[in-house]
C-alpha cells in the first residue's frame, strides 16, 4: 500500500528550523558562579557535519553584559543587538531566509564582534547602559578580611 502526501509544496523548505543549547563543558566553571565583570565567551566552534550539515546556516543567540541580545551568523558574516529575544530569532530568520538556520543559545555573555546590522536605537541604549555600568559600583561591595558587621550593619 502507498500512500500520496497531499499538499506538499516543493519549493517549501523541509528544515523550518532547528535550536541547540550551549553550555559549558569546561571542568572548573560552576553553572551558578557568575563571569568576571568584563569578560566575554568566544563563540563556540561550529558543530561538525555529524551534527549539523555545513549546508544549514547557523546563528548564534545570547545576551551581551548590558542584557541585550545578540544574534550572529557563524561565519562572522552579519550579526545585530536587539532589545527583544524574538528580534534577534528574527533577524537570523530573515538572514537565512529562504532556507532556514539553526540556532545556537550562549548561556555566558557574548559580545558582537561584526558590525552591527540590527536596530540603531540599541546601539545607543548598548552604549548608555554600558556608561551607566561602569559608575554603578559592583554588588555587594567586596566583605573587609578579618571585620564583621555590627547590629546597625556598620563595620567594626
Amino acid at each position: 500500500m502507498t500512500r500520496h502526501t497531499a499538499h506538499v509544496n516543493a519549493d517549501a523548505p523541509l528544515l523550518r528550523g532547528l535550536c541547540l543549547v550551549v553550555k559549558s563543558h569546561r571542568p572548573d566553571h560552576d553553572q551558578h558562579q557568575q563571569s568576571t565583570p568584563g569578560t566575554v565567551t568566544k563563540f563556540p566552534r561550529r558543530p561538525d557535519a555529524g551534527v549539523l550539515s555545513k549546508s544549514i546556516p547557523l546563528f548564534f543567540i545570547g545576551r551581551n553584559r548590558n542584557g541585550l541580545w545578540i544574534a550572529r551568523e557563524a561565519e562572522g558574516r552579519t550579526g545585530g543587538v536587539f532589545l527583544l529575544k524574538r528580534s534577534a530569532l528574527r533577524f537570523a530568520q530573515e538572514n537565512s531566509a529562504p532556507v532556514g538556520c539553526a540556532t545556537m543559545f550562549i548561556a555566558d555573555p557574548i559580545d558582537l564582534d561584526t558590525e552591527d546590522h540590527g536596530n540603531p536605537l540599541v546601539r545607543w541604549i548598548d552604549a548608555a547602559l554600558s556608561s551607566v555600568n561602569r559608575l554603578i559600583p559592583a554588588y555587594p561591595p567586596p566583605i573587609p578580611i578579618g571585620q564583621k558587621k555590627n547590629r546597625k550593619g556598620d563595620w567594626r
